[in-house]
């Protein structure tokens, strides 16, 4: 009896024993504190989910002036006063969830932790692939703003004088200089041989001299056609003379002046091999990027117009709008910088959604009646002004 106790005592305990560490095997470890924080993205997003608790909507705003900006305490801009109306229409709460850059806003979207992205959002085909947009509400593109070249540039000068206008204008002004010369001591050589005499070469010396006395200064006091056709090739010669000089200083004097305005810089092309600063994950990123461009990345335009005042980069590529309302705001740093060539790289600006939305449809539908009555056009013309340019200035 002695002998089975103690044997029956340990048995015991090791069957209580192996229960316990089964038992702890197959119940799951509670999470450790502080792991979804750690993992969260770096946005302003935090919240799983794109409708709070209370039924408001959770609606992304990326800063994009003159679209979406805040002021003192409040959101303004076009974009912002767009999206407040059709959330009327339909009768949404919302509040606004700002994030600051595009590939952040474009994220918090997919991950659904947001119902909207409003902004100056654009609309490209890699982004339709993983996002709904509403129908476009604003017509935009790509363009460049460079350092003004200077008054005093000889490089500046020289380039306008073999530009293409003047150098054709020229071309053509000597060219009629031969054919005027020519034809009057054709006509003169037999009837007036001391003034242009017949030998070809010693006559087309005397022509041209006359030609050129002409067209300078209206006459030639030694020198004048005696027949009828050399007369009458004489007066069409100084009227005509007349209006090529104007014509030809008129383009002179425009391609210097445009010259000294602007800058070297008029397309992409001339900033290949160039430092350009744009705005990270934005449209005119990835275009630069395809273009081959050497680029500079930056979180806001203010710092990529901050590089370029500095001479860090060469130029900024980045939406027109924006850049025509930087240059309006900031009129001391603007009288050193152009706006160089025409809008390029066509785009569309609408409002982002999580894919499969069930609010697109309601929001097109605010938008065209928005359209119709004119609300659009009432918007544009307040923060843009009656005679924006879309096609590039």
């Amino acid at each position: 009896m002695s002998f089975w106790n103690p044997l029956r005592t340990l048995t015991t305990g090791l069957i209580l024993s192996a229960g316990l560490w089964v038992s702890a095997l197959a119940t799951p470890a509670a999470p450790a504190q502080g792991t979804a924080a750690a993992s969260a993205p770096a946005t302003a997003v935090v919240q799983p989910l794109g409708t709070g608790s209370d039924g408001v909507m959770r609606v992304a705003v990326k800063p994009a002036k003159p679209f979406a900006f805040e002021e003192n305490g409040q959101w303004r801009g076009y974009s912002i006063e767009l999206w407040t109306a059709i959330a009327q229409k339909n009768k949404w709460q919302f509040e606004w969830v700002p994030i600051e850059t595009v590939p952040q806003t474009l994220q918090a979207l997919q991950d659904k932790q947001v119902e909207v992205g409003v902004g100056a959002l654009s609309i490209t085909e890699d982004r339709e692939k993983i996002l709904d947009f509403s129908h476009p509400f604003f017509e935009s593109g790509l363009q460049i703003i460079t350092p003004a070249a200077t008054a005093g540039s000889i490089l500046v000068a020289l380039d306008g004088l073999m530009s293409a206008p003047v150098l054709g204008g020229i071309s053509g002004l000597l060219l009629a200089l031969v054919l005027v010369s020519w034809l009057l001591w054709y006509l003169e050589r037999k009837r007036n041989e001391e003034s242009f005499p017949v030998p070809a070469v010693e006559g087309m010396k005397e022509a041209v001299w006359w030609s050129t006395n002409v067209l300078i200064a209206g006459g030639c006091e030694n020198k004048a056609p005696v027949g009828t056709p050399g007369r009458i090739v004489a007066v069409v010669w100084m009227l005509g003379g007349i209006a090529f000089t104007s014509y030809i200083t008129a383009v002179f004097t425009s391609t210097l002046t445009v010259s000294r305005l602007h800058t070297e810089v008029r397309s992409t092309d001339d900033l290949k091999g160039q430092l350009v600063a744009t705005i990270e994950g934005s449209s005119s990123d990835v275009f630069l990027s395809k273009e081959g461009i050497p680029l500079e990345g930056h979180e806001t335009l203010e710092s990529a117009m901050d590089a370029l005042v500095a001479g860090e980069v060469k130029a900024v590529v980045y939406d027109a709008p924006m850049l025509r309302y930087w240059m309006t705001t900031h009129i001391k740093e603007s009288g050193k910088l152009t706006l160089a060539g025409d809008t390029f790289a066509r785009q569309h600006y609408g409002f982002a959604l999580p894919m499969g939305s069930d609010k697109r449809k309601q929001i097109n539908e605010a938008l065209l009646e928005l359209r119709a009555s004119g609300f659009l056009e009432e918007l544009e013309t307040r923060w843009f002004g009656s005679s924006r340019d879309q096609q590039g200035s």
